[in-house]
C-alpha cells in the first residue's frame, strides 16, 4: 500500500499539467458570442478560428461570451419607421430586444436615390 501511494505521488510530481498543453493546442482560437438564428436559443457562445471571425462580425456576431459580448441590433425607433443600430450588453438583453422586434445585426443603410435630396 505504501509503495502504491510513493508511485502515485512520484506520478503526480512528473506528469505535466493539462492547461499549458490546451492553451497551446488552442491558441489560434477565438470566442465569440454567435447568433443562431433560433427563437428559442438566439445566441451561444463557440470558439472558431481566427480567420472565421471576420465573417462571423458581418452578420450579428461579437467577440466574447454572450454574457459579456457587446450586440449589435438594428433597433426600430418608438413612433417611427426610423431604423437605428445599437449595441447591448449580454444575450440575455439582445434576447429580449429580438423578441420586440429588433434584428440582430447592423441596419443597412439604403442608398439615396440620385435627384433626391
Amino acid at each position: 500500500m505504501l509503495a502504491f501511494a510513493a508511485l502515485a505521488l512520484m506520478g503526480a510530481a512528473v506528469s505535466p499539467s493539462a492547461t499549458p498543453a490546451a492553451s497551446q493546442q488552442y491558441a489560434k482560437k477565438v470566442t465569440i458570442c454567435h447568433f443562431t438564428r433560433s427563437k428559442k436559443n438566439p445566441y451561444r457562445t463557440i470558439r472558431v478560428s481566427r480567420s472565421a471571425v471576420k465573417a462571423h462580425l458581418r452578420h450579428g456576431d461579437a467577440v466574447g461570451t454572450c454574457a459579456k459580448a457587446r450586440l449589435p441590433l438594428c433597433h426600430k425607433l418608438k413612433h417611427s419607421h426610423k431604423r437605428v443600430t445599437i449595441r447591448v450588453k449580454g444575450s440575455k438583453k439582445a434576447t429580449k430586444h429580438l423578441r420586440h422586434g429588433d434584428k440582430a445585426g447592423k441596419c443597412k443603410v439604403k442608398p439615396k436615390k440620385k435627384g433626391t435630396k
